[in-house]
């Protein structure tokens, strides 16, 4: 072989010598890259820690509003109508003068019966005087008994006659009285049935009277409610359109009654008017049936597997599968009655993507 092939070979060995060393010196790279690339596959929650708190057990219903005074004034005496100071839906104060009939018949008729009762008074006061001398005659054996019997039932008579007078005095009074019509409460006039110059009878209706103050609430609950029910519960109440009024009372009368067919009980609430609830409105009302001390944690943290409703939690940044059995469920939180004590870590957000085992990790303000 000659020294220029010798040469040659010991080059091309060189040269695949380096190329392998260059090979393995890109591949030990490559690994390290790929390990600082890797993807991190914990997943990132928020926990909360588990607290027991007042549990309420409710039943919502929608009620009606009615007011608890709504007289219906009607004319106490015949008479023609002579004023009326009201119209419909004005308020009116207690004692507020609504309507006039003609008082002059009235009038007339109370100094009649005024002027009886003075003539009968000069009659009583006289047959009295008469009735002393027949006693003093009676006992010096001047007149019989039966005259002065006869004397005395007379005197009696008149007695019983002034009273009766005096009695027409007072219904003439009232009578007259009855001539004005007023308010016997604040509210509103619902309604006007009549106008001036209408004759009016005895027991005709005049007005509707409606007062907005002291309302009435009743709810209805179906029979199998009912007996859970009892009078001196809270309930919770707001109309409608203002949900954020809420006003508080408690159920003061159970009613026993029949709703489209179907048996039902009605609860009573009586309260004061916040301001805007009118008679005849609904509003939108839960009872307070029971109250309890329960863990609460919120409604996300629960999640439906193939064995059941089961929490996480978290122990050692690993998610660790936990069976529960829930009770009264709100807007937000879950009542848990069975799988948690009280103080554990669980999962809130993301726990519906956790499997139990799983590595998690707490994301930053993620602890409540």
């Amino acid at each position: 072989m000659t020294i220029g092939l010798r040469l040659a070979l010991a080059a091309g060995a060189a040269l695949v010598l380096l190329t392998a060393c260059g090979d393995d010196s890109n591949s030990a790279g490559n690994r390290d890259q790929t390990q600082v690339n890797a993807p991190d596959r914990r997943t990132v929650i928020s926990t909360i820690n588990v607290e027991v708190e007042t549990v309420e057990v409710v039943e919502r219903s929608i009620g009606q509003v009615s007011s608890r005074t709504a007289p219906s004034l009607i004319a106490e005496v015949d008479g023609r109508i002579t004023a009326v100071h009201v119209d419909t839906g004005e308020r009116v104060k207690r004692g507020k003068l609504l309507l006039e009939i003609d008082p002059e018949p009235y009038a007339l008729a109370l100094a009649s019966a005024r002027a009886d009762v003075r003539r009968l008074e000069a009659l009583v006061h006289s047959q009295g005087r008469q009735l002393e001398r027949q006693r003093q005659l009676l006992a010096n054996g001047a007149v019989t008994q039966g005259t002065f019997d006869t004397t005395e039932g007379e005197y009696r008579n008149l007695q019983e006659q002034l009273e009766g007078a005096r009695i027409a005095v007072r219904q003439a009074e009232l009578d007259l009285r009855n001539t004005r019509v007023t308010a016997p409460v604040d509210a509103e006039v619902d309604e006007r049935m009549v106008s001036v110059g209408d004759f009016s009878t005895r027991g005709q209706p005049l007005f509707r009277l409606v007062s907005q103050d002291l309302l009435r609430v009743r709810l209805p609950f179906p029979e199998t409610v009912g007996a859970r029910l009892a009078v001196g519960q809270t309930v919770r109440m707001h109309a409608p359109l203002s949900a954020a009024d809420v006003v508080e009372g408690s159920i003061s009368e159970l009613r026993p009654g029949l709703m489209g067919g179907s048996r039902a009980v009605e609860a009573i609430i009586n309260v004061a008017n916040p301001g805007s609830w009118r008679d005849g409105g609904s509003v939108n009302a839960e009872v307070v049936l029971d109250q309890r001390e329960s863990v609460v944690v919120p409604n996300q943290s629960v999640v439906q597997r193939p064995e059941g409703q089961v929490v996480y939690l978290i122990e050692d940044g690993t998610a660790r599968a936990q069976k529960v059995r829930v009770g009264v469920r709100a807007r937000e939180t879950v009542e848990i009655l069975e799988g948690l004590e009280g103080g554990e870590t669980i999962a809130v957000d993301s726990a519906g993507f956790l499997t139990d085992g799983a590595d998690v990790q707490v994301s930053e303000g993620g602890a409540q």
